[in-house]
């Protein structure tokens, strides 16, 4: 259900009466742009950006001000309760696209975070280390007391030591000037990107529900093309990390004129993509549309023997 509001903004923040935008534009009592422009080392300037777009930004990043305010305060004080021993920080955010790149306009979240849409936070303890447990509990809090337009639980175990690892994209809607949104309340849990649920938060973290996620051992399902995530060794796309599609293993099931892939994390195998769909490097890919490429240390017995490759 689709809610429509408009946002009461507090005037003292309000990015409409700034004669500049820029770093220190204050959002919130404790939160100026500069939170945004960049995550952990990676800082980002907005000088390319004319005034009007300047001004989109500030206001989109407005909406997510209150939520860093909202769980980063005292209770009482702007806070809320429950999350006193815990700092939401933000880890990635504002993203300039290169010319060379070519992304997706749906609901790709790099180009989410063109336009400051879409923010990514990580939940961190009194220990300096992202709260697992406690941030299921965040995504719980967010999803029941505050709108958004869409809100991913994301796991992975991509560090280098397996460990598992969580953070929370917030996607707001578009703001339609002077203030007006239309929140979709989407709310998702992916774990390696792939969607593990819609609709509902699921926890992943215990032996039991790591057990139970998938681990890429089932038999390759090839009713639907791939996508490979990965870096291009030969052919369009060489030197480039990201979503390749649609992708096949078995070069007589593309049914028309192809042309030839190989990745870095996939030595010794060949993958055919037809020459009239070509994506090269996205950064996501349709999950209706396409089967994720299992990692390389999948057990394919039973599956194809083309062999599979970390991603």
């Amino acid at each position: 259900m689709i809610k429509k509001v408009d946002i009461v903004v507090d005037a003292q923040y309000d990015p409409t009466f700034q004669p500049v935008i820029s770093g220190r534009t204050r959002l919130a009592q404790n939160v100026t742009m500069a939170k945004f422009l960049g995550g952990y080392g990676d800082p980002q300037t907005i000088n390319h950006l004319n005034k009007d777009d300047k001004l989109l930004l500030a206001k989109q990043y407005y909406l997510h001000a209150q939520i860093l305010q909202l769980i980063n305060s005292s209770p009482g004080l702007r806070g809320v309760a429950g999350f006193e021993k815990f700092r939401l920080v933000v880890s990635e955010s504002y993203y300039r696209q290169s010319d060379e790149e070519d992304l997706d306009v749906t609901d790709g979240i790099n180009y989410l975070m063109t336009n400051g849409r879409a923010v990514v936070y990580e939940l961190i303890g009194e220990d300096g280390k992202i709260a697992i447990d406690k941030t299921f509990d965040l995504a719980v809090y967010l999803k029941n007391n505050i709108n958004y337009d869409k809100l991913i639980l994301n796991y992975d175990t991509y560090n280098p030591d397996g460990t598992l690892h969580v953070d929370l994209i917030l996607i707001m809607p578009e703001i339609i000037s002077p203030w007006r949104v239309s929140y979709q309340t989407i709310i998702e849990t992916r774990f390696n990107n792939s969607v593990q649920s819609t609709g509902e938060l699921m926890e992943i973290g215990g032996e039991e529900e790591q057990a139970a996620a998938p681990t890429g051992s089932e038999p390759l399902d090839e009713s639907k093309p791939f996508a490979v995530f990965g870096t291009g060794a030969s052919g369009f796309g060489t030197g480039f990390k990201g979503y390749f599609y649609p992708i096949y293993i078995d070069k007589e099931k593309v049914g028309e004129a192809f042309h030839v892939h190989t990745f870095v994390e996939y030595p010794g195998i060949t993958f055919y993509m037809p020459n009239s769909s070509k994506n090269h490097a996205k950064p996501d890919y349709n999950r209706n549309l396409y089967t994720l490429y299992p990692s390389p240390d999948a057990d394919t017995s039973g599956g194809s023997s083309a062999g599979v490759g970390e991603y």
